[in-house]
């Protein structure tokens, strides 16, 4: 009994060597992986539409950190659901360091304003960095009647429903803005949402809708095609100092989108961190800042861990703003 004894001992010993073995040539795997990484090309997903911010994004940060990484980064449009289907796609991509989203603040509202969002908000997406912060801007097309923010409320007032608003979908900052505005100063707007910015932005300038909430709307402001009423940031944007703030209407209103890289839950930390690092110092390079002011844009890089703090807190802040807004998923 003693010597089976013995010999059982010897056998569990030798399992739990096996597996620590195992673990130890996956580790080192994993890392060797990551320390080669990028061996060939990436790529970022935009989940709007081609020419909208998140498209300009992806494409101005994938060319200058792929110089920095010597690899070819792909843009890859996935535009639907204001975002949430090229979300999903990343969400569920295999986590080797090679599919990246160019996500927005839309990532943090999908649950209060889906019944079924495709894929879990909170852990399978995993935060790389933040890129920028962006406001949204309320324009109409320049023979619009009306001249500025009060006009269109007093018009939505004396005719509830008449007045439509153009935005990038539900479940977006876009979205957000127009719906508060309702709430907050009691009127009926109509919103009609689009795949993105430009589309939105398009029928606005085309007579079919009579305003738009989007932040690709500053270059539009600047050459003329849209005139800009109000900005959803609580105070003017430096980019823009002349178009007044909705806060003036609306007290505390600040509605700041933001656009960051995520990649799918489980990427190795190595390859996330460095990715991190090198949009740091992409967003230093002249070529992106001065698009970056094209585009009322500012640069805001971070940590993985300080992205996840700040997505964390956006996630909880904006679901008590819907809870107030009485938001009922569909």
């Amino acid at each position: 009994m003693e010597l089976l004894a013995k010999r059982s001992v010897k056998v569990m010993i030798s399992k739990k060597a096996i597996k620590c073995l195992v673990a130890g040539t996956a580790l080192l795997v994993s890392y060797s992986a990551s320390a080669a990484w990028p061996d060939r090309p990436l790529t970022i997903v935009a989940p709007y539409a081609p020419g909208g911010n998140a498209d300009v994004l992806a494409r101005l940060i994938g060319k200058a950190v792929g110089e920095r990484l010597g690899q070819t980064v792909i843009v890859e449009n996935r535009p639907g659901a204001g975002g949430m289907v090229g979300s999903a796609y990343v969400a569920h991509a295999k986590p080797d360091g090679y599919t990246f989203l160019l996500g927005s603040i839309a990532n943090t509202l999908y649950p209060y304003f889906y019944k079924k969002v495709p894929y879990d908000v909170k852990s399978s997406l995993q935060p790389v960095s933040q890129v920028v912060s962006i406001p949204n801007l309320v324009a109409v097309a320049p023979k619009s009647k009306f001249k500025n923010l009060q006009e269109i409320i007093a018009e939505a007032k004396s005719h509830p429903g008449a007045v439509s608003c153009a935005t990038t979908g539900v479940g977006t900052s876009t979205y957000l803005s127009c719906e508060l505005i309702k709430l907050r100063l009691g009127v009926n707007i109509t919103d009609v949402p689009y795949k993105g910015g430009i589309p939105a932005i398009t029928d606005v300038i085309g007579g079919q809708v009579n305003f738009v909430i989007a932040n690709e709307a500053l270059p539009f402001i600047k050459d003329g095609r849209l005139r800009g009423i109000a900005v959803t940031s609580e105070k003017p944007t430096s980019l823009a100092p002349s178009i007044t703030p909705v806060s003036s209407m609306i007290k505390g209103f600040n509605v700041v989108s933001w656009y960051g890289i995520f990649a799918p839950s489980h990427t190795p930390k190595q390859i996330t961190e460095k990715l991190a690092h090198e949009v740091a110092e992409a967003l230093k390079s002249k070529e992106v800042l001065d698009r970056l002011t094209v585009l009322g844009a500012t640069p805001v890089s971070s940590t993985p861990a300080e992205f996840k703090k700040y997505f964390d807190s956006e996630l909880e802040g904006w679901g008590k703003i819907t809870k107030e807004m009485n938001v009922t998923p569909s």
